[in-house]
């Protein structure tokens, strides 16, 4: 065969490696990206129902000072229970949120897999280009 023919099916055969491994690069990135957006959808559907909960426990309270104001007096170990119970979900729906956000802004380093942040330009974990 020919010196010429040789290289270049050489140079063809690394050209169609280095897109093999671009598409592979490219498939893990999206597989990293679909299981974030799957997380983020799940941490969504646990905000929904807690502020669900929430919600409740705050309508509760409001029929406590409905009573109060018409004179009736409510059980004091209800309304701090009510309460407690509205500061703690008032919490949970905090981290929540801070845990969407932190999904939703962080990156992924297409080297090594890496979470940066979205601002980042070089992997915090390899130096990678982003």
């Amino acid at each position: 065969m020919d010196d010429k023919v040789k290289a270049l099916l050489e140079r063809v055969r690394g050209t169609a490696s280095y897109a093999a491994d671009a598409a592979a690069d490219s498939a893990r990135a999206a597989g990293r990206k679909a299981g974030q957006m799957v997380d983020v959808a799940k941490l969504n559907v646990q905000l929904f129902d807690l502020n669900g909960e929430y919600n409740d426990v705050l309508r509760q309270l409001g029929r406590v000072m409905v009573e109060t104001h018409r004179g009736e007096v409510p059980e004091s170990e209800m309304v701090t229970g009510l309460l407690a119970q509205a500061d703690e979900m008032a919490e949970k729906i905090t981290e929540l949120k801070g845990r969407i956000s932190d999904l939703k802004q962080a990156q992924v380093c297409p080297a090594c897999g890496a979470p940066c942040g979205r601002g980042d330009k070089f992997c915090r974990s390899c130096g990678g280009a982003l």
